[in-house]
This record gives structure tokens, C-alpha cells and sequence, in this order.
């Protein structure tokens, strides 16, 4: 792994911007977005800056565990990328992160404030014990939809509730599903998760249970009157069935071979899973 290929690992861009898309697609979904609002600009960079600096610290953090997992996906094990670099990357996105939040609303300034400690402190301790280890992922992305939501103004519509609730489960599926692979790491450590505690097989039921009923609540509002704009829509139906039998191919990969290799390969396409399901909608909401 060469340095520049590090550092991309190391800052998870692809899955930075990701989280930002979240506040941009609630902003289209409550109809607060509809052009280029400074708002919203300075939420995504908060959220951008947000995620770089816990992806940082959960490599410093999880280094030990990364090495006894073979993890060669993280560049601090690999060597590519050193620990005071990462510890930099994770002072100068947190303050900027704090920074920035100045600029918002009395509301979203305030999820920051509380959310991004919680966050890094989660990332040193709380996800040892499993009654944080995997609800706490599904709570952020859920602040990331609801602050979407409350850049303009101070309702939250019943749609963006919605989106959040299913985010939740489907961040919840798939970190159950990332610690089924790190299994020997996480036992090793002490870290309590579903995997070690439950077991490799019950965890693996739970993960594909969660999300595909996660999944499955996608097509919900076009037979429910949830919004207008997607209630009886059949090109919004047509597409998003396509991320409801991708995540069904996903599920029975992962009952057939759960090795880490495998979830390996899986956790690239259950994000991709996620970015096409967030497009569908999207598509639905303008079209």
C-alpha cells in the first residue's frame, strides 16, 4: 500500500462523502434544499470533517486488533500511513468539525457539540461493550439524517423520520456483519460484540435479518401515503427494487460463507447497496 493509497484509507473518503449526501438527500426529502443554500455547504463540511476524524481514531485506536485480523486494508498496520500522522488528521478535522458548526443553526450546532464527543469517545471506549458496539453507528446516522433536517428550520417531517429509522437498522445489519470478520481480533482484546458473545452463526442470522427487513421497507412509501411524491410513483418502485434483490444476493452470501475474506468483499457491496438505494430515492423525490 503506497502512502497516497494509505491516506485515502485512512480517511475513508468515499464514505465521508457519503455522509454528507445524507444531509444533502434529507435537505431534497423535507423540501428545505431546493438550490444552493450556505446552510447546508457548511453542514456537509461539518459532517465531512466529522467522519475523518473518527475513522482516524478508530485506526489509531484499533491498530492491535486491525494486526491480529490481518487487516491490510488499514494503512497503519501496512506502515503506509504513521500513528502521529493519523493523530494530527483527527486534532485538525475535530476542530475544524467545531469550527464550522459555529456557522449553523442553534439546533444542528448543538448535535455537533454533542454528538462529535460522544463519537471520539466512542471510538477510544465505549465500543469495547457491546451495548454500545453496534447501536452506536445506527444513532449517528441517524443525527446525520435528522440534522438534514433541521438546517432550515426547526420541524422534522414525518418522511425524514422514516429514513432514519430504516438507516438505523440497516447501519446496524452491517456492523454486525463487519464484526463477524474481526471476530478473532475482538476475542483476542476483549471487545464484547454480538459475534463473541452470541456466536459466528447466530450473529450472521441477526445481521441478515435486521437488514433485510431494513431492506424490505424501502418500497414502503410508494403502497403507503407516506409522501406524495412517491405514493403510486412506479418508476420509483421499478428502481428500487434493484437495491432489494442486490441486498437479498448480499444476505445469501453471507449465509453460504461468512470468512472474513468474504465479508471483506460483502462490506464493499453492501455499501454500494446503500449509495444505490440513497440514488433511487433521490430520483423518486425529483422526478
Amino acid at each position: 500500500m503506497g502512502r497516497f493509497h494509505g491516506y485515502l484509507r485512512l480517511l475513508r473518503f468515499e464514505r465521508a462523502i457519503s455522509a454528507m449526501a445524507g444531509v444533502v438527500i434529507t435537505g431534497i426529502v423535507v423540501k428545505d434544499l431546493t438550490g444552493f443554500s450556505w446552510g447546508y455547504f457548511v453542514a456537509c463540511l461539518v459532517v465531512f470533517f466529522s467522519a475523518l476524524a473518527n475513522f482516524a481514531l478508530n485506526d489509531i485506536h484499533d491498530v492491535e486488533i486491525d494486526r491480529l485480523n490481518q487487516r491490510r486494508d488499514r494503512p497503519i498496520v501496512t506502515g503506509a500511513v504513521s500513528r502521529e500522522t493519523a493523530v494530527l488528521v483527527v486534532v485538525f478535522s475535530t476542530l475544524l468539525a467545531f469550527v464550522l458548526s459555529l456557522m449553523l443553526g442553534p439546533y444542528p450546532r448543538f448535535m455537533v457539540w454533542i454528538g462529535l464527543p460522544v463519537s471520539l469517545l466512542y471510538n477510544v471506549y465505549l465500543k469495547r461493550y457491546i451495548v454500545f458496539k453496534n447501536l452506536f453507528t445506527g444513532f449517528a446516522n441517524v443525527g446525520v439524517v435528522l440534522m438534514g433536517a433541521l438546517i432550515v428550520d426547526t420541524v422534522i417531517e414525518p418522511l425524514a423520520y422514516y429514513i432514519a429509522l430504516v438507516g438505523f437498522f440497516f447501519s446496524l445489519s452491517y456492523e454486525v456483519m463487519l464484526d463477524i470478520g474481526d471476530i478473532e481480533g475482538d476475542r483476542a482484546m476483549g471487545v464484547e460484540t454480538i459475534p463473541v458473545r452470541f456466536g459466528k452463526r447466530n450473529a450472521v442470522l441477526l445481521s441478515v435479518f435486521i437488514g433485510l427487513g431494513a431492506v424490505f421497507a424501502d418500497p414502503l412509501p410508494f403502497f403507503l401515503h407516506v409522501d406524495p411524491r412517491l405514493f403510486r410513483d412506479y418508476l420509483f418502485l421499478a428502481l428500487i427494487l434493484v437495491p432489494v434483490a442486490n441486498r437479498i444476493r448480499i444476505s445469501h452470501a453471507l449465509l453460504i460463507d461468512h470468512s472474513p475474506e468474504n465479508i471483506q468483499s460483502l462490506r464493499k457491496r453492501l455499501f454500494r447497496n446503500l449509495q444505490l438505494g440513497g440514488v433511487c430515492y433521490l430520483i423518486g423525490f425529483l422526478l
